[in-house]
């Protein structure tokens, strides 16, 4: 569906524009810490959902040591959509997004990408991809785990402002 509306040229053209592109703007999460393991989010914008696999790639490329030494290096979720102004009664200009698309990735850590592709659909946050790298401590933690990867992804969308994820 995707290339019915791109062309492939286009997607090319983004694919080699991202890979000289070094993305800075990582929104971090504080680290959390629970029975020796750690968990940590990050965010960055996304508009094209092509892109996904390229801005993972350039994220270990980045963060080589979280590639080398983290359990689950990116667990992570995104969601892209197209907004729109719409005018209602009284004149009064509303925003939306239309087209919304998503997709999660659980690197190993069984539900937790669908877990946090929920989050972010209940928190309505669009065209934007987060990432969460779990340390393992070597103690088993249980479902604790989903609640420190909900925990971290929120602190990494609520850092850049309070309204990061509207």
């Amino acid at each position: 569906m995707l290339n019915a509306i791109r062309r492939p040229q286009q997607t090319r053209i983004l694919v080699s524009w991202l890979r000289q592109l070094h993305i800075t703007n990582w929104h971090e999460s504080d680290v959390i810490v629970d029975r020796k393991s750690r968990f940590q989010a990050r965010h960055t914008e996304l508009k094209d959902p092509a892109l996904v696999s390229e801005i993972i790639s350039l994220f270990l490329a980045q963060h080589r040591s979280i590639a080398k030494n983290a359990s689950h290096p990116h667990i992570y979720a995104w969601r892209t959509g197209d907004e729109v102004e719409e005018t209602g009664p009284k004149k009064k200009v509303t925003k939306r997004f239309i087209n919304i698309q998503q997709g999660f990735s659980d690197n190993g850590e069984k539900g937790a990408g669908s877990r946090l592709l929920e989050q972010l659909a209940s928190q309505n946050v669009i065209n934007k991809l987060v990432i969460v790298t779990r340390w393992y401590g070597g103690n088993p933690i249980g479902s604790s785990r989903f609640r420190h990867i909900s925990s971290c992804s929120f602190n990494s969308l609520r850092k850049v402002d309070g309204n990061s994820h509207k």
